[in-house]
């Protein structure tokens, strides 16, 4: 998240043009990303209840399978990216000085996605075993390089040439190159769990798979349509203009950055939720489950606070005009008050139903209100009535209260949990 703060903020220093194209390069990115998170959701569904089991095997065969899947949706992002970038960028923005940007930034970007198995995989491995510390300081390390490399490449600082756009997608690459390998040094190295053996990724069963593909399908085809859904919802605000598409994605960069906290405790709540399931004590993991909704619930309220406070000052980190400031300064407003009920859905839908088995009502409860409340509220308020992007942003909240009411309802009936095993 914060890589991705850091990239928006340097890349906005080059201008607005510039930000917008690195956006809706990112909006690809993002979309990889959410694919690729619902492989992880399903196979770390399958390595937390192994891991409360301690089935070292059926473990290492779970990660298999998302080294399996996870190598075929990157391949075709990957060609995508390579043979029709200007299309896929031009799905954003009709403006060619922002699609020429977009393009020179993905296509070089775009090498990353195949370090991204290796980061999604191991990462999800290690923190399925309770082993959370060790992505964070890859990650951490990462960072480190990432903002470096795009001080110095994007504006030829220390002596390095000035690339601009080609800067940072260097400073991205060279960012997840490091965050895999340190991964990999830590898994094999200090033999964790997660040191699978080429043999054993590639040791599954017929019957493994079809149980693997029964919590997969519905999770992925989840992540994919509400993934098509968000990226609709920024297409649509895209054809409100550039200074609303630009704003917006400022308005993204603060958003994941408060949301990074609730997705720790959503992830959290997954992995303690999937080794007591896992083990076979349903009472403990209903008592885990209304903790953590506690517990996010009170995060939200001190992030939506935050994002109050201090998150509209943001963009003034960003050189861009005026008329996008504002515009990012009044939709941040309104997202402060839409974080307490990120916060819990995110808890409900990942951490509670998906780890403990119950995928379908998890993607039932995630897509509906999005497909239905969220996209067409939106294209009233933003192309039919014009309405400014704060306006538009507000208009998507109804949909998170009715997921909110509806999760809340199937989380407290219990009836979310299944004993999972390849």
């Amino acid at each position: 998240t914060a890589m991705y703060m850091v990239d928006t903020i340097m890349i906005g220093g080059l201008g607005e043009l510039q930000l917008a194209g690195v956006g809706a390069a990112n909006q690809i990115t993002m979309l990889l990303d959410i694919c690729m998170f619902g492989v992880m959701s399903a196979a770390g569904v399958f390595m937390a209840q192994h891991w409360g089991r301690k089935e070292i095997a059926g473990f290492r065969s779970a990660m298999g399978l998302s080294v399996m899947t996870g190598s075929v949706i990157t391949a075709l992002f990957f060609i995508g990216t390579q043979i029709f970038p200007s299309e896929l960028i031009s799905l954003f923005s009709k403006d060619p000085a922002v699609i020429g940007y977009g393009v020179k930034y993905i296509r070089l970007a775009s090498f990353g996605y195949i370090l991204r198995i290796i980061v999604f995989v191991y990462g999800t491995a290690l923190k399925s075993c309770a082993k959370p510390l060790l992505p964070m300081i890859s990650g951490a390390a990462a960072l480190f390089v990432n903002a470096f490399l795009n001080y110095c490449l994007i504006f030829g600082n220390f002596g390095f040439p000035a690339l601009g756009i080609d800067g940072a997608a260097i400073a991205t690459l060279t960012g997840s190159a490091l965050d895999a390998f340190v991964l990999l040094i830590f898994s094999y190295t200090m033999r964790m769990p997660s040191a699978a053996k080429p043999a054993e990724l590639m040791n599954q069963s017929r019957q493994g798979f079809i149980r693997f593909l029964g919590v997969f399908v519905p999770v992925f085809l989840n992540d994919m349509i509400w993934a098509l859904g968000i990226s609709l919802q920024n297409l649509l605000i895209a054809q409100m203009g550039t200074d609303s598409f630009a704003a917006m994605m400022i308005v993204n960069t603060v958003d994941r950055l408060a949301f990074v906290l609730l997705i720790g405790i959503g992830t959290a709540c997954a992995v303690m939720i999937g080794h007591t399931v896992g083990a076979g004590e349903p009472e403990k993991a209903m008592l885990y489950s209304k903790r953590f909704l506690f517990l996010s619930a009170s995060a939200g309220a001190v992030l939506g606070a935050l994002v109050l406070s201090a998150g509209i000052f943001i963009p003034e980190l960003y050189n861009v005009s005026e008329s996008v400031r504002l515009l990012a300064k009044d939709t941040i407003f309104v997202l402060g008050f839409a974080m307490v009920t990120y916060g819990i859905n995110f808890t409900i839908i990942i951490g509670i139903l998906r780890s403990g088995g119950d995928a379908r009502a998890a993607a039932i409860i995630d897509i509906v209100p999005l497909w239905l409340l969220s996209l067409p509220a939106v294209a009233v308020t933003g192309l039919i009535l014009r309405l400014p992007l704060p306006v538009v942003y507000l208009s998507m909240i109804p949909s998170n209260i009715v997921r909110l009411v509806w999760g809340l309802h199937r989380a407290r009936s219990g009836g979310w949990m299944h004993s999972l095993s390849l």
